[in-house]
């Protein structure tokens, strides 16, 4: 059973901590809205992800349905200084999942009951439950869901091998707010259209190749699948392919063995801000 991430973090530098550390813009954040966003390291390569909703009762929460709160909030707690933030881990309070279907929260928002959040949607993502109210269900169907919709994940596509640009997540940077960890190396890239590689689904036949495994075309790297599970008679996963290997639409060889067929590029993102 995967992991998952709710922390709370009170005080009145919160905020300030998490815009000043993250790609996105939080910094006007109010009550009931949730946003997501990335912490890089310094080369822009990705470290976390998660959805950080403020509280009515002026706290902030952030959740993930992928990987569990412990290291996230190692990694907020080493950002702390003289800061006046403190940082509770609820993770084993408020299990989180993706909502399976039935009425979901207005897109930026988070819900609340006494005090407690049930529901966020960060823009351009999908509906999480919290709590209780968080269905259950097996890894191997969560894995599939994800790949279908598309969805980067921790471990296997946000891993410091990859920039946010390069995973579908360029909609979580915001290129206007100012300085935070990796941000000059995201500009550059940027700025110079430098992004070589982009996320897509790939499938084929027979046995499930076990990534993250090397991807070629016509014995030239071409990229790395990073996540597969079975689908039906064969199986079908995410991988992290070549600008050129993707436009040429050609079947891939996997280290190891076995092909792909042509790989399907998914829907480019820009980032926010600069117009």
């Amino acid at each position: 059973m995967t992991e998952t991430t709710a922390l709370r973090l009170a005080g009145r530098d919160a905020l300030a901590l998490l815009h000043r550390i993250s790609t996105n813009a939080l910094a006007d954040l109010t009550p009931g809205q949730c946003r997501a966003t990335l912490f890089c390291d310094f080369r822009g390569r990705l470290l976390h992800r998660a959805v950080v909703g403020a509280g009515s009762d002026g706290a902030l929460w952030l959740f993930r349905d992928d990987a569990p709160g412990a290291e996230l909030a190692a990694f907020l707690d080493r950002h702390v200084f003289r800061d006046d933030v403190r940082i509770e881990d609820r993770s084993h309070e408020l299990p989180v999942a993706v909502a399976a279907g039935g009425a979901a929260p207005a897109p930026g928002t988070m819900t609340e009951r006494a005090g407690i959040p049930t529901a966020v949607l960060a823009p351009d993502d999908e509906a999480l439950t919290l709590g209780a109210q968080a269905p259950a269900g097996d890894d191997q169907a969560r894995t599939r869901q994800r790949i279908l919709a598309g969805r980067p994940g921790h471990g296997h596509e946000i891993v410091e091998t990859f920039t946010p640009f390069e995973v579908g997540l360029a909609h979580e940077v915001h290129l206007d707010k100012g300085c935070y960890t990796g941000q000059e190396t995201l500009m550059r890239l940027v700025t110079y259209q430098s992004v070589k590689r982009r996320l897509a689904r790939v499938k084929g036949p027979g046995a499930v190749p076990a990534p993250p495994a090397g991807l070629t075309a016509e014995g030239r790297p071409a990229g790395i699948l990073t996540r597969a599970v079975r689908d039906g008679a064969g199986w079908i996963g995410l991988a992290v392919i070549r600008n050129d290997a993707c436009e040429a639409g050609h079947p891939l060889e996997i280290a190891g063995g076995g092909r792909t067929e042509p790989p399907e590029p998914l829907p480019a993102r820009r980032p926010l801000g600069r117009g």
